[in-house]
């Protein structure tokens, strides 16, 4: 599957931020992959909290409450003015104060800012979402198609998961794989209608990768692979399908779920 809309751009592009916070963080600046290991925990783990947030304003008592929760109010917000002075001169060494581009201050507001030709890919797959969107609600099911292919090309596995079980992460990180997973089954769904089984297939096993108790996506892969005429594959995946269904308890499959492109 290939990004159609809004890829990563190419190493090299001058004065950028490229960044990835699905499967594992990496930054690069200028094309450059960027070694942080003196850099404090805690600031690596501010820098990963405004990456997962890339171009959206981010309150200060949001990331104190999320970074410096064991703080009084007056040395949190302290605390968060020395990471984010650290961060700047790791980013922009040398860099005046207040002409950070990277790291913008807008009241009591922080938002980190990519940059000319930058990236980041949480911010990519939810623009892929919304192309998707925008497809099916003018019955364009080629562009959103593509858009969802490009929206799972992106989502490469969980969100930041060197953060763990922190609190600030694990409701973003389950939404994303749900949206994820949403996105893959509505894939194929529409690969499925276009006489693509194979694409169909393929779509449907990485929604339950993502969600393995989906009902439409083991459907979905049970006809597919019917319809691609891969009848020991089908029998292997509706074997699968009602090992999964008794272990919740089900005796019959239960009516199909609707797949909606608002669900990404």
């Amino acid at each position: 599957m290939n990004a159609t809309k809004h890829p990563m751009p190419a190493p090299g592009d001058p004065r950028c931020l490229r960044l990835r916070c699905f499967g594992g963080f990496r930054l690069e600046r200028d094309g450059v992959r960027l070694d942080w290991s003196g850099v404090r925990p805690r600031v690596r783990t501010l820098m990963r909290y405004l990456a997962a947030e890339a171009g959206r304003p981010v309150h200060r008592e949001r990331i104190t409450a999320a970074l410096w929760p064991e703080l009084p109010d007056r040395a949190a917000v302290n605390s968060l003015h020395v990471g984010v002075s650290t961060l700047r001169t790791f980013l922009e060494p040398g860099v005046a104060r207040g002409a950070s581009r990277f790291i913008v201050r807008d009241g009591a507001s922080y938002r980190l800012e990519v940059g000319a030709g930058g990236g980041c890919d949480v911010s990519a797959f939810e623009a892929e979402l919304a192309a998707a969107r925008r497809g099916a609600s003018l019955g364009d099911d080629g562009a959103a198609v593509r858009a969802l292919r490009g929206a799972l090309d992106h989502y490469t596995g969980d969100l930041l998961p060197e953060d763990g079980p922190a609190e600030w992460v694990v409701a973003d990180r389950e939404r994303h794989r749900c949206r994820a997973a949403e996105a893959a089954v509505l894939l194929a769904r529409l690969e499925l209608a276009g006489g693509r089984d194979r694409a169909a297939a393929t779509a449907a096993r990485r929604a339950l990768e993502l969600d393995g108790y989906h009902d439409d996506a083991w459907r979905l892969l049970i006809t597919a692979q019917r319809g691609a005429g891969d009848a020991a594959a089908c029998r292997r995946s509706q074997q699968a399908y009602e090992r999964v269904l008794r272990s919740l308890g089900v005796t019959r499959p239960a009516a199909p779920r609707p797949a909606h492109v608002t669900a990404a």
